[in-house]
């Protein structure tokens, strides 16, 4: 009862910061804003100053054409940024001493996005915030059943089958995880599709009760937005509700090759302008020098003689 009521007093409290925030930020809702989210490889806290970058999606909210798009970077990107004299892996630059700060630092240098701000979780955490909302609603394949069934077992009430399942938290960080089916686009697609299942699971929330659920979750992630800015985020996302959901990975297909870092693992070397191209056309985002860059590109995969980028290592 006690839990109850201080849990009550925070919503009211939150509430209470709600009507605080300025009304610059409900007028601005048209503008289009990114949040980068960030799922790294740990299970608890005292584990994350060692792990790396599982997840990395940009979700950019733009209000103006009532849509949310997910860009999701491939982990074993090969980038270099600009303090570094050799290329490394997208997912290590977490283990800086700076940290996410590190990541979203080369991202805004690499692609021109202002990023307003980050959600980091590790596994535990989205283990958590799945069950917080009930589970989540996904399509799986024969194949995805027997990988799930074969490491976490079976539970009865989120049973597998082939077609829509409910997913638990602990079935959906796996399904989310899983490369050895296909490689790690596939997992990439897989991380779509669960953010795909919350976003459907969420949609139908008043504000009240998202701001009840961001009560019941805001331990379960780090961010470096403050409660108001949170709250303000909630109830925007409140009213993106009916949004396009649209989804995409950087580097694209036939816009990279294999190659090594500089410690000589496998890793993903791709064109950054042309990403910024892609990701600039998908965002809706004016870009006249990346728009011909892209259009070239476009033109030469088309050529039935042009030699792919796409290689095996």
């Amino acid at each position: 009862m006690w839990k109850r009521l201080m849990g009550l007093s925070v919503l009211f409290a939150l509430c209470a910061l709600l009507a605080q925030i300025p009304v610059s930020l409900a007028q601005n809702r048209a503008e289009m804003v990114h949040y980068l989210l960030i799922g790294v490889d740990s299970w608890g806290v005292n584990e994350e100053g060692s792990a790396r970058s599982d997840a990395i999606i940009l979700a950019s909210l733009d209000g103006q054409h009532d849509r949310i798009h997910f860009t999701s970077f491939a982990r074993d990107s090969l980038v270099k940024p600009s303090y570094r004299k050799s290329a490394v892996k997208l997912n290590t630059l977490v283990r800086s001493s700076m940290g996410e700060h590190m990541l979203i630092e080369y991202l805004e240098e690499a692609f021109g996005l202002p990023i307003s701000g980050y959600f980091v979780i590790n596994f535990s955490g989205a283990v958590d915030v799945v069950n917080a909302i009930g589970g989540i609603d996904v399509s799986l394949t024969g194949e995805e059943v027997a990988y799930l069934e074969a490491l976490v077992g079976g539970y009865e009430d989120y049973p597998l089958q082939e077609g829509v399942c409910r997913l638990n938290g602990e079935q959906a960080i796996y399904y989310m995880r899983c490369r050895s089916l296909d490689n790690d686009f596939g997992r990439q697609r897989r991380q779509g599709r669960v953010l795909e299942g919350a976003f459907h699971a969420l949609k139908d929330l008043s504000v009240i009760e998202a701001l009840a659920l961001l009560d019941e979750v805001m331990g379960m992630y780090r961010t470096n937005l403050s409660i108001p800015q949170q709250i303000a985020l909630a109830t925007r996302a409140v009213t993106l509700a009916d949004a396009q959901l649209e989804m995409n990975s950087l580097p694209m297909e036939g816009a990279y090759r294999y190659g090594q870092d500089s410690y000589g693992a496998s890793g993903l070397e791709f064109d950054v302008a042309l990403c910024r191209a892609q990701l600039y056309s998908w965002l809706g985002l004016e870009d006249p020098q990346g728009a011909a860059l892209l259009e070239s590109w476009e033109a030469e995969r088309a050529e039935p003689e042009s030699t792919p980028i796409v290689f095996a290592p």
